[in-house]
C-alpha cells in the first residue's frame, strides 16, 4: 500500500494560537498560517467544510476531525469527498485501520467514483476517485459510473485516461467555466490533489500543467483580486473587500476566487481587514483551506505571482473558452475575450457563439472595474433575457449576456449596440424552468437597456446626456444614446440607469486624472468628442480621447440557425481608424493572447521582466522550461544575450557572423562588419580585399586621408598605433597649412 506524505504535519502542530498570524499578510506562507488558524479555531461554525482541514493542521490526532473526514467522504457529496481524500492523503497514519475502512467501504459504492465526465464535478469525483484506487490496489468490485463493478487496478487505469484527456483538452481549447469566479476552485483543487498525492510521475505531471494553465489565465486576468469580465457560471456578486454582510445586516453570499488571488498575490488585493477576512473564511467554509493544506508546491513561480498582483500593466488580453462536453470534448470558441487591464482599472467585452438549448446562466459578459476600496466597485450593464423571470436583485449578479448584445471594444472605450425584437426566437429551447427562467416573457422580451453603478462611488455627475463617475483619480463616462431614467431605489447598493427601447445604444469610456489631469477636463473632453449615431442600421461612430475613430455597426443575427442546432454568431462589424478591428474570425479566436501570457500550438508561455516560464505539451507529455530574458536592448541568439549593434558573432542579426581577412579581427559598429589590425599591422590602402597588408605602419603618403570615417570591410584605425612621418618637413607644413585656413571658433558660456 502507498503511504502519501506527511510533510507537513510537524510543522503545522506547532502553529500558535488561533489568529496568531492575523495581521502577517507580507508572505504566502504568513496568509496561509492564517487561513488553517482560522479554519482551525474554537469558534468554526460547523463540521462540514474545510473546518476540518484546519483542525488537522493543528492537531492530526484530533479525534472530532479525524472523525468529521470520514464522515464527508461516507456523505458521498461531490465536494465533501475531496475534504476527507485529502485528509486521508495527509495524516494516513492518524487514521485507524477501522475508520480506513469506512471510508473505503463508501467509494467502492459511490457510482460516480470515476466522474460523470462533465467540468468541476467530474473533476473532484475523478480525483478522489484516481487516489483511492491508488490507495487501495488490490481491492474488488468497485462500483462504477457506466460499466459495472471493477478492481482497483483497471478502474485506476479508466480513471487515469479520463484525467489525462481533460488536462490535455486545455491546452487544446480551454474550458467552459472560464475563470468562474466562483468554479475555478473547483478546477483547480482537484489538480492540486492529484499533484501532491499521485504516485504516478507522469500524471504528477500533467496535474502540473493544468495547474499552470489555470493560475496564469488568472493572473493575467486578475484585478486586484476580482476576475475581470467576461467570465462564465458565477453565482454570486464579486466583492472588492471581504465583507460577508448585505446592505441589511445578513449575510451574502461571494465567490471564492478572490480568496484564492489574495493567499497567492495578496499585495493586488483590498483583504486587508483580519476580523472580515477571517469572519468571511468561516462563514463560506473558506474552500481556500484545501489549498492551504497541501502546500508541497506552493507558492506558484514567482513570475505568475508578478503577473497576478498587477505588475507590467497595461496590456489586451484575447482568449476564449469552450462548450460543455463530456471529457474536455465540447466545441472549442464558445465565447470570444477581450480584456483591457490597466493600473487603476480594466475593461473587458465578449462575444459568444450561441447554442440557445445549451447552459448560458450565471454568465458575466460585460464590466468595468475601477481601483477602490470600497465593497463594490464594478460598472455593468444588462438586456434581462436569462433568467429575465426572476426578481431584479437575483438577475444582477448572476446572469449579464444576452444573444440581443453586441460589443465593440477597443482599449478603454467599449461601443454597446441592442436589437431586442418583441417575441422570444427561440422560445421553447433549452430547459427554461431552471436553466433559463425566461418563459414567462417569451412574448414580450424586456426591451430595455440597464445600466448600474456603486452608490458608493466618490461623485456623479450628470452632463449633456453623459452620466460621469468618479472614484478616486479614475474616472468614468457613460453615454446613453436613448433616453433614460435613474432607478436608486431597485437594488440596494447600486443605481441603475434604465434606457428603454427596442434598439438603444450605450458609449463608455474610461480615463485617469494622471491622462486628463482634472474630472472636469475629462467631462469637458468626452462631451467634445465626435459621436453619431444612424438608428436606421444600428451604427454609432465615436472618437475617444484618443484620438481613435471607433464604429461599430450591429450584424443581425441568424437565430434561426438554432433549430438545425448550428452556432448562433452574435458580434458587431468593428472598425478602428478605418480598420477592421479586431480581424480575427471567431474559429481563430486566440486560446489565450497577452503580452505575458500565450498559449499557442499546446504551448504556454509566462514571462515579466527577465523570466519565462514555459509548459510545452506538443509531445506526450508537459515539459517545463524555466529561463532568463534579455534585458532592454538585448536580443537572445541561442542561449545568449547579445547586443546587435556590436557583437561580432551577431552583427545586426542573430548567427550574422563577421569574417576578418589576414592579420586582422573581425569587429562589428552600428550593426556592420568590419575589421581592426592585429598588432603590428596596418591596412595602408583602405581595402578589404587584401585586409591590413602592411608589416609595421603605413608610409606617411600611403595613409588614408580619412581614417576615422565609416569603413566597409576594412578598420577605423589603420594602423596597430601610431604611425611616425618619413621626415619632420611634411608634418610641419601640413600644421602651417592648418593654421592659414582653419576658422576661429568661439565657446558658448
Amino acid at each position: 500500500m502507498t503511504r502519501p506524505g506527511f510533510a507537513l504535519a510537524a510543522l503545522l502542530v506547532a502553529l500558535s494560537s488561533p489568529l496568531a498570524h492575523a495581521q502577517d499578510f507580507s508572505t504566502y506562507e504568513s496568509r496561509a498560517d492564517f487561513v488553517d488558524d482560522v479554519l482551525g479555531g474554537p469558534d468554526v461554525l460547523g463540521s462540514w467544510g474545510t473546518y476540518t482541514l484546519g483542525r488537522l493542521a493543528h492537531d492530526p490526532d484530533d479525534a472530532v476531525a479525524l472523525e468529521q473526514a470520514v464522515a464527508n467522504v461516507v456523505r458521498l457529496d461531490n465536494q465533501s469527498v475531496p475534504i476527507g481524500t485529502i485528509a486521508l492523503g495527509l495524516y494516513w497514519d492518524h487514521f485507524s485501520p477501522e475508520q480506513r475502512q469506512t471510508m473505503l467501504d463508501a467509494m467502492k459504492s459511490w457510482r460516480e467514483v470515476d466522474g460523470h465526465g462533465t467540468e468541476n464535478h467530474a473533476l473532484m469525483q475523478n480525483a478522489c476517485g484516481y487516489l483511492f484506487t491508488q490507495w487501495f490496489p488490490d481491492e474488488t468490485n468497485w462500483t462504477s459510473n457506466s460499466m459495472g463493478p471493477m478492481d482497483s487496478g483497471p478502474l485506476n487505469a479508466r480513471i487515469r485516461g479520463n484525467l489525462m484527456q481533460v488536462a490535455s483538452s486545455l491546452f487544446d481549447k480551454g474550458y467552459v467555466e472560464n475563470l468562474s469566479s466562483t468554479y475555478l476552485l473547483l478546477h483547480l483543487y482537484p489538480w492540486t490533489m492529484v499533484r501532491q498525492f499521485a504516485d504516478d510521475e507522469e500524471l504528477q505531471n500533467v496535474a502540473n500543467a493544468a495547474i499552470h494553465f489555470h493560475l496564469a489565465n488568472l493572473a493575467v486576468n486578475n484585478f486586484h483580486g476580482q476576475v475581470i469580465s467576461p467570465f462564465n457560471r458565477s453565482n454570486f456578486q464579486q466583492q472588492n473587500t471581504p465583507h460577508v454582510h448585505d446592505a441589511e445586516g445578513n449575510h451574502t453570499q461571494i465567490p471564492q476566487v478572490p480568496f484564492l488571488s489574495w493567499l497567492y498575490w495578496a499585495e493586488s488585493t483590498h483583504f486587508n481587514d483580519a476580523e472580515d477576512l477571517a469572519d468571511a473564511i468561516r462563514r463560506f467554509h473558506g474552500h481556500i483551506g484545501f489549498f492551504t493544506s497541501m502546500r508541497e508546491w506552493d507558492p506558484p513561480p514567482a513570475v505568475l505571482t508578478r503577473i497576478g498582483a498587477g505588475e507590467g500593466v497595461p496590456y489586451t488580453v484575447r482568449s476564449s473558452a469552450a462548450d460543455f462536453g463530456y471529457w474536455g470534448a465540447g466545441d472549442p470558441h464558445d465565447n470570444m475575450r477581450t480584456v483591457y487591464r490597466a493600473d487603476d482599472y480594466a475593461v473587458g467585452t465578449g462575444f459568444f457563439r450561441y447554442v440557445p438549448g445549451s447552459f448560458y446562466i450565471n454568465y458575466n459578459n460585460f464590466g468595468i472595474l475601477y481601483e477602490s476600496e470600497d465593497k463594490f466597485n464594478v460598472v455593468d450593464l444588462s438586456q434581462n433575457y436569462w433568467m429575465s423571470d426572476l426578481g431584479e436583485d437575483e438577475r444582477w449578479p448572476k446572469c449579464m449576456n444576452s444573444p440581443f448584445q453586441e460589443d465593440a471594444h477597443h482599449e478603454n472605450t467599449v461601443i454597446s449596440l441592442f436589437n431586442i425584437p418583441s417575441t422570444d426566437p427561440w422560445r421553447g429551447l433549452g430547459r427554461s424552468d431552471w436553466v433559463a427562467n425566461r418563459d414567462g416573457h417569451e412574448d414580450g422580451l424586456i426591451q430595455r437597456t440597464d445600466i448600474r453603478y456603486p452608490n458608493s462611488v466618490d461623485e456623479v455627475v450628470e452632463r449633456d446626456g453623459w452620466v460621469f463617475l468618479r472614484e478616486g483619480d479614475t474616472f468614468i463616462g457613460i453615454r446613453p444614446l436613448r433616453e433614460y431614467t435613474v432607478d436608486t431605489g431597485t437594488l440596494a447598493e447600486f443605481t441603475i440607469l434604465r434606457s428603454d427601447g427596442a434598439t438603444n445604444a450605450v458609449v463608455f469610456e474610461v480615463g485617469t486624472a494622471e491622462e486628463h489631469g482634472t474630472f472636469d477636463a475629462f467631462q469637458t473632453t468626452l462631451e467634445a468628442n465626435p459621436l453619431s449615431v444612424d438608428w436606421d442600421d444600428l451604427t454609432v461612430e465615436y472618437t475617444d480621447s484618443q484620438g481613435d475613430v471607433i464604429r461599430s455597426r450591429w450584424v443581425a443575427p441568424d437565430y434561426a440557425l438554432a433549430g438545425g442546432g448550428e452556432r448562433v454568431l452574435v458580434r458587431p462589424e468593428v472598425w478602428v481608424d478605418g480598420e477592421p478591428e479586431p480581424g480575427l474570425a471567431p474559429l481563430a479566436w486566440p486560446l489565450l493572447e497577452s503580452p505575458h501570457v500565450r498559449l499557442e500550438g499546446r504551448v504556454l508561455r509566462i514571462e515579466h521582466g527577465m523570466e519565462r516560464l514555459t509548459v510545452d505539451w506538443t509531445g506526450e507529455q508537459p515539459v517545463f522550461l524555466t529561463e532568463e530574458l534579455c534585458e532592454a536592448g538585448l536580443t537572445e541568439c541561442g542561449e545568449t544575450c547579445v547586443d546587435l549593434s556590436s557583437a561580432a558573432d551577431h552583427c545586426g542579426a542573430c548567427d550574422n557572423a563577421c569574417a576578418a581577412p589576414d592579420h586582422a579581427q573581425p569587429s562589428c559598429a552600428s550593426g556592420a562588419c568590419g575589421f581592426s589590425c592585429d598588432d603590428g599591422w596596418s591596412d595602408c590602402n583602405d581595402s578589404a580585399a587584401d585586409g591590413c597588408e602592411r608589416e609595421g605602419a603605413c608610409p606617411l603618403g600611403d595613409a588614408s586621408p580619412d581614417p576615422m570615417g565609416p569603413v566597409t570591410g576594412g578598420c577605423s584605425c589603420r594602423a596597430s598605433g601610431p604611425s611616425r612621418p618619413a621626415s619632420g618637413w611634411p608634418l610641419a607644413l601640413g600644421l602651417a597649412a592648418l593654421f592659414l585656413v582653419a576658422p576661429t571658433r568661439s565657446r558658448r558660456r
